[in-house]
């Protein structure tokens, strides 16, 4: 999962969001309460829509995405996988035991992932554990 993200607020500007997306290389933006929970998520083309239709003073909440689905941080690739392809969605937004987001999972980084699974010499594994200690 991604876990370096940009965020928005449902109260923001779509012009915030264009700033947002002009800065990052993100093309889904998870959209966060004050508590950091998810409310929404604001794609690319949503964004472009919302510019055309609405302007760049309307809210990221009238854009937004309501439907996300989230899956809890201890659960398995394999079910996140599934959830992006059952409900055809952008992203899954993963989520800690209070419902905060802590990650992002789009087919992009998945697709990252099996590329780079299948590069890595046999036996090694990515991350903290995949070396011996020093």
């Amino acid at each position: 999962m991604m876990t370096q993200f940009a965020t928005l607020a449902p109260e923001a500007h779509v012009e915030e969001a264009v700033q947002t997306l002009l800065r990052t290389s993100q093309s889904e933006f998870p959209v966060v309460d004050a508590t950091g929970k998810p409310v929404g998520l604001l794609g690319r083309g949503d964004l472009i829509r919302a510019l055309k239709q609405l302007g760049p003073d309307a809210r990221v909440a009238e854009a937004m995405t309501t439907t996300v689905p989230t899956i809890g941080h201890r659960h398995c690739l394999d079910e996140a996988f599934r959830l992006l392809q059952e409900k055809s969605s952008p992203a899954v937004a993963v989520v800690d035991a209070s419902g905060a987001l802590v990650g992002l999972i789009t087919s992009e980084t998945v697709g990252e992932m099996l590329m780079l699974r299948e590069a890595m010499p046999k036996g090694f594994h990515p991350g903290p554990w995949g070396r011996p200690a020093a």
